[in-house]
Parts: C-alpha cells; structure tokens; sequence
C-alpha cells in the first residue's frame, strides 16, 4: 500500500434504516473520476444489490411513513422518494441548513444560521464578546442558528445570540442542545424544547453538559453527558434516562459514536468499541470479535451498524440481528493489498497494539532479533484510546517496512477512570514514563531497533511527541501533526482553551501558579535541548490547535539552526489524517514516508 492508494479507498461515513426495516441508507465517501464523492446507497436488509440513490449527499433520513428519504446537498434539505425518482429541493436558506429532522411527511424542522451575524456589522469589524465565537470544525460562530418550520411556508421558532444543535423531534415537541440564558464563560448546554407555537423551556437540567440526546417512544429524554458539572477529561460520558444514570456503574465511557436512539450505544472498553442495548441489557457486537462500531441505526425493530471486526482497519455495512453484512466497501479496499500483521500485547500494565510489514514473524523466538525501524505512534486526547483496528497511517508505515506501535498510555479512556486519572494534568510525566517503557521492552525483545526510532502524534499525541524529543535524545526522527507546544499561548489561541484548561486543572493565565504550569507542560521550553530532525504537518484552519503553536517550535528550531520543516496544509482543519481534501492526505502520507526513510533509512 502506497499513498496513491488512498485515491482508493471507501469509508462508510452515515446511515439510517427505513420505519419498516426493510432498507438501510448510507453515505460512502469514494473518488469517482478524480473527485471525492459523498454517494447514497438503498441496500435491502434481507440481502440484495445496493442501490445508488443519488452521487452526492449526507445525512440521510427516512420520512415517518417510508415513502420518502430526505439528505443535506449544498446545505439544503433535499427529498426523493425511496423507491428512486427525482430529487425536489425543500429549504433555500441563505446560509444553509445545519441539522433537520422530519416532522411529519410533508413539514421538517431544521436549524439554520440566522442572515445577520452576531458580532459583524458591516464589513468595517467584527466585535466579539463571547468565548465561544470559533469552533473546531464550524469555523467562525458568526450567525447563531434557531429553529424553523419548513412546510408550505417558513416559520422560525426561536431566536437569541445562541446557538442550537442535535435537533431531535417528537411529535410536535422539537428538542435541540443550547445554553439560551448561560454564561459563555461556564456553559452547560441542556436539552431545551420548543412547541410550534413558540413556547420554549428547558428539558434536562443534568450537571454535566448534553452532548447528545434523542426521545424515547414515549417522549422521555435519554441523553450523553458527564456526570459532573466540572468534568475532567476522565469523568466518563454517561447515557442518562431523565435523571437516572444507565452506565455510569460502567466506568467506562459510553455513546462513543452517533445512533438513532442514545440507548443503542457504543463503549469503548480495552480497546474495543462494542455496540450495547440499553433497553435489554445485551451486546449488540460480542467484544470477542474485536468490533469497531462507528454507528448505529434502527428502524422497523432492524439494527444496522457501520463497524469493523477482527482489527479490520476498514468498516463495512452490517446488520446485526443476527449479524450479517450487507454492503463490502472498505474490506474491498483492503483486499486490494497485503495485509500487515497485527498483535496485540500486554507491556508492564500498558495495552499494545502492534502492526509490522506484511510476512513479518512477531510470533519468533525473542532470540530472534527482528529489529525493524519502528514509529512509535501516539494517539490524541489525552482522553482517548487507539482501537484495535489500526487507522490509514499504521496501513502505509507498514506496508512502508515500519513497525508500528500504538500504545494506550496512562491517561487513556478506556480502561475506566483510575487509567486516565493517573494522567491528570502531568502533561508529560506518567504519559512520556510509559511512551519509554514500551519502547525499552520491545528493543530488548529485538523487535525493534535503538537506533532507528520515529514517533508520531496528532493533537495531544503531537504534544507527546513535542515533548518526547525535548526530552530524550532516542529518536531519530519525529512527526508531529497539530501539535500542542506552549500551553501558555494556547489558554487563548485554542477554540476551547479557556475552558477546558480551567475545568483540567491545567492551569489558567492570571495566576502566577497557573501560568507557571502551563508552562511547565510546554514543550516549547524544551526546544533548546532538542536534536531530532522534526517535520511539523499544520491544518491552516484549525482552531483546536492552531497554527501558532507550530510555528513557535518552528521559529525556535529554525533560529537554533535545528532541522525541521513545517508543511502548512491550506483550508484543512484538526484530522488531516481523515478530513482534509484527498490531494493533501496523499501529499501529507507521501512527506510522513519520505522522512522518515530519510532519517531511518
């Protein structure tokens, strides 16, 4: 597998079942004559031939009856009917639709971002006076976005210098996530509702913030949030009915991936992520089959996932009672190819996933050194966790000649809430302990080699790996990918910096003990001491960390006369690795290789 593959590859991205069950819609992201398309497929859940609804859409909707499917084109709500025909444009408004939901088969509700901005008059300025202005992934928070009707006419709900998501409907209630009378400074989202005659209240009063909600049949709330009002990156998000928690006895975190109904949820345990039915209290993925559940769908008592087994690095289309698989997409692209060899193992307490060249022994005598150029790659978060189904990266390094290695560190959440507070806010301590640990241990097993390792991080990984080479002079080479280098400079630069660095502990900046901290778990204040040849990869728009953090490790390094090169990516955001246009994927996997056969040989 080579860069140029990834022209190739398929993703399954969104799916919803039919009222009946009989039909499963999906979005799969392919290139198709040189471009990047987002089509919608019918597949039949008793077996049969997708069906190609349309070239390009996303987020795909069945109407009540089934007669119909509803998708976002050019953010707008468009319909066909189910059975195929043309497509009839519903909504025209001038910034777009964000969400919708149906309503009844003729009328939907949908969130849409107001004409005029909040905090632009003109084109002379634009006046800011909220923390929440900029968000990874949405940009600049310019226009808040309300509900509106859409049926024979347009008709707006609600209004205010705030902004609605998750749009959820039952019956003529209409519920969405929003902070209509918070503090911008201390927000706490809630589940709020509005009738179609206007009247607006407030639904769930939750201590920690709703991430996501959706109504049972009988217009009960079941929702995702933390269970604490200042969560720690470690308090795990919690499915709630009303009040009453559901799996919070878990300690694991729960709704890790989008559903039709927050009781078919997906938790991430050991590095599985299985799909779990609340309502009976059963798995909908046996986690001994390694699954990787990226969403579910239900309708007509039929379940569908998008999701992977066995460490496929690729999901497929499945149905899961009992468990079929509907549609191939990415195990098509995956067969394309020789597969690496995966293994999973245990060092000192720290969970491992392993993936080296194809053909490679990892099962010899340990006498039998391998010693294999190896990247250590480092997950982001810190509150994350690598799965067991390894990502495109792991795929080309070693198909490359790497030995990849994915650590699940202290400070991962998948292994409860001990695992990942034993991080806590020593940023660079426990995390950077265990990073040598396994290191250490795979040398001595010769699988590795001392003298040919790389290490590799997006996000948090990327502070790890800014940390590591300020640290430790065993690499020969480093990548870091929107990484974080001076924590005192991203209390602000970060979209969320003010508030997540205050609720983590980490530090604030108008107290010396809080500035002293934030440097203290900065990278940058090792930069002197760093010998290894750095390549910073940079989203132009991301706002999570931005810019300004690598190029101060890249000013320092280049005025040291240390060798690093800092590749900025334009109109790319936080996930190059999945989101940014194709061309830049394969330029940004193609640097990655060159540098590090460059350095590793």
């Amino acid at each position: 597998m080579q860069p140029k593959d990834l022209a190739t590859d398929r993703l399954l991205t969104e799916l919803a079942v039919s009222p009946d069950g009989l039909s499963v819609a999906v979005v799969e992201r392919r290139v198709v004559a040189g471009r990047e398309r987002h089509r919608l497929l019918v597949v039949p859940t008793t077996g049969g031939r997708p069906r190609i609804l349309t070239t390009e859409a996303s987020a795909p909707s069945f109407s009540p009856s089934g007669s119909s499917i509803a998708y976002l084109h050019k953010n707008q709500v468009h319909v066909r009917p189910s059975s195929g025909g043309p497509a009839r444009r519903v909504t025209a408004f001038k910034r777009g639709v964000v969400e919708y939901a149906w309503l009844d088969d003729t009328r939907f509700a949908v969130l849409a971002p107001d004409d005029e901005s909040s905090v632009m008059r003109g084109d002379v300025a634009r006046v800011i006076r909220r923390l929440d202005w900029r968000e990874e992934g949405h940009g600049l928070r310019l226009y808040p976005t309300h509900v509106h009707v859409v049926g024979d006419e347009v008709r707006r709900l609600t209004s205010g210098d705030w902004w609605a998501s998750c749009l959820r409907v039952h019956g003529e209630k209409i519920g969405f996530i929003a902070d209509p009378e918070g503090d911008d400074r201390d927000p706490n989202p809630q589940v709020h509702e509005v009738t179609l005659s206007g009247e607006l209240t407030q639904r769930t009063h939750l201590r920690g913030s709703v991430l996501r909600f959706t109504y049972t049949e009988e217009g009960e709330v079941v929702a995702v949030a933390p269970p604490v009002r200042r969560p720690t990156d470690w308090d795990p998000e919690t499915v709630w009915h009303e009040s009453s928690p559901l799996t919070l006895h878990l300690d694991r975190f729960t709704g890790q991936a989008p559903t039709t109904d927050e009781r078919l949820t997906v938790i991430c345990d050991n590095g599985r992520e299985y799909g779990y039915d609340l309502r009976t209290g059963t798995y909908l993925t046996d986690p001994a089959t390694d699954p990787v559940v990226h969403a579910l769908a239900e309708g007509g008592g039929v379940i569908c996932a998008i999701a992977s087994f066995g460490g496929a690095a690729r999901p497929d289309l499945y149905r899961l009672d009992p468990l079929t698989r509907l549609m191939p997409s990415g195990s098509i692209w995956l067969s394309e190819h020789p597969a690496p060899v995966h293994r999973e193992v245990e060092i000192d307490g720290i969970q491992v996933f392993l993936t080296a060249p194809p053909g490679t022994d990892l099962d010899a005598d340990p006498d039998t050194a391998r010693n294999l150029p190896t990247v250590l790659a480092l997950h982001g978060g810190p509150a994350w966790a690598w799965p067991v189904a390894p990502d495109s990266d792991a795929l080309l390094l070693a198909s490359a000649g790497y030995l990849v290695v994915r650590p699940n560190i202290r400070g991962s959440f998948h292994r409860g809430h001990a695992w990942g507070t034993a991080l806590s806010a020593d940023w660079g301590g426990p995390d950077a302990d265990d990073c040598h640990t396994v290191l250490d241990h795979l040398v001595a097993e010769g699988l590795a080699d001392a003298g040919r390792l790389a290490c590799y991080g997006n996000s948090y990984g990327g502070f790890l790996v800014n940390w590591l080479i300020g640290t430790s002079d065993r690499f020969a080479a480093a990548i870091s990918q929107n990484g974080v280098t001076n924590q005192v400079s991203g209390f602000a630069a970060c979209d969320l910096g003010a508030v997540y660095d205050v609720d983590s502990d980490l530090g604030e900046t108008w107290s010396e003990e809080g500035v002293n901290h934030l440097w203290k778990i900065s990278p940058l204040r090792n930069v002197a001491r760093i010998e290894t040849p750095l390549l910073l990869l940079q989203g132009e728009q991301d706002l999570r960390c931005p810019p300004s953090d690598a190029e101060q490790m890249f000013v320092a390094l280049r005025r040291l006369g240390k060798e690093v090169d800092y590749i900025l990516y334009p109109d790319s955001g936080h996930s190059l690795t999945h989101d940014a246009r194709l061309d830049r994927r394969i330029d940004r996997s193609e640097r990655m290789l060159h540098w590090l056969n460059r350095h590793l040989g």
